[in-house]
Order: structure tokens, then sequence, then C-alpha cells
């Protein structure tokens, strides 16, 4: 009976020993992989910090630009950098463009429910131009961009892009498309070019300053 309670209390021993070892390891392990995750916490926010400071700025100059143009249009338009909550995942991030054309509305997200075709075009151009300080390229080509525009908002987009090109350091753009308004602002660094095609044109006939 006393060697079977030394024999007891000997494997209890053991067993606990065995326990107190594992329970150590384990928190070593612990340490070691919450450090590891420490570690991998300050990388990622630094690898963040190092692009995403760079693209609020970037979002930023747009805005100011995107803003600026619909002003000039007497609309609202504002251009923000969609994050999460917690500004971790990276999946939800992207571009929010939100719009007014009328006074009596409230700013909307883009989308097909809220705004017309043409409203769209709008903003497609002006989104376009917002662009031009950030992206270095010789030209742009439009294409048929006022389509779907009443009068007021082709002349007042046509009046942009002119402001635009006669700004120093300026990309060229090409605007093609199967009319354009009467009386439009032109300046000295805008050339229209008219494609006369067809058996029938007889262009020694026209008055040529009605076409523009």
């Amino acid at each position: 009976m006393h060697s079977s309670s030394l024999n007891d209390e000997e494997a209890a021993t053991r067993q606990y020993e065995a326990n107190e070892s594992k329970i150590k390891e384990l928190r070593e392990q612990i340490e070691k992989e919450d450090e590891e995750y420490q570690n991998h916490e300050q990388n990622i926010e630094e690898l963040k910090n190092r692009w995403l400071k760079p693209l609020d700025e970037m979002i930023k100059k747009i805005n100011e630009k995107f803003s600026k143009f619909f002003r000039d249009m007497k609309c609202v338009g504002e251009v923000d950098l969609l994050k999460d909550e917690t500004e971790t995942d990276f999946k939800k991030y992207g571009v929010q463009i939100r719009v007014k054309f009328r006074s009596e509305e409230s700013l909307h997200v883009l989308d097909a429910r809220h705004q017309s075709g043409g409203e769209r075009s709008v903003f497609t151009m002006l989104y376009l131009m917002a662009l031009q300080d950030i992206t270095n390229c010789p030209f742009r080509v439009v294409d048929e961009i006022n389509q779907g525009m009443d009068s007021i908002n082709e002349r007042s987009v046509f009046n942009q892009i002119v402001r635009t090109v006669n700004q120093r350091d300026t990309p060229q753009y090409f605007v093609l498309t199967p009319k354009l308004l009467q009386g439009l602002d032109y300046s000295d660094s805008v050339t229209v070019h008219i494609i006369h095609n067809g058996l029938h044109m007889s262009p020694d006939v026209w008055d040529k300053k009605c076409l523009v």
C-alpha cells in the first residue's frame, strides 16, 4: 500500500513537471509569435504610411481641381479616398466621387440612378481634366464627350477645355465630335478641323462662319 502511494506521488510529480515544462514552452511560443505579430503590424503600418500619405496628397490635388471645375459650372463636386474604419482592409479602398448638379439636391455618389447620361459625361470630362496635373502624357483624345449634354453643359465643358489648354505645359487635347455649338469661345491655341465627306458635298458654297 505504501509502495503504491509512492508510485502515485512520483507519477503525479512527473506529470506536474511535464505540464510545467509544456506551459513554459507554450508561453515562450506565444511570446515569440506575439513579437512576430507586432513586427508584422509595424511593417504593415510603415508600408501603409509610405504609400498612403502620397495617395492622400494626390487625391487632395484631384479634388481641388475637380471641385473648382464644378464650381465654375455652378455645381458641386468632390473626390475622396474611400477607406474602411480601421484603414487596414485595403480591398475596401477606392476613389469616391460625389456630385450635385442642382442647388436643391444634396451630394450623391456618382451612379446611373442619380445622374443622367449627359451629367455623367460632364463628370467624365472634368475628372479627366482634374487628373491632368498628376499624369504625364503628350496628348489626350476625347471622343464624342459632348453627346447627351445639353447646350449649357456642353458650352461650359468646352470653355473649361479651352481654359485648360491655354495653360503652360499643358498636353494637347483632341476633341472628336460630329457637332459643335455655334458661338463657342475659341483661342489662338484652338484649331478646328472639319472633315467634308460624300459625293455631293459642296464646301465652296457654305458659309464657313456658321460652322463654328
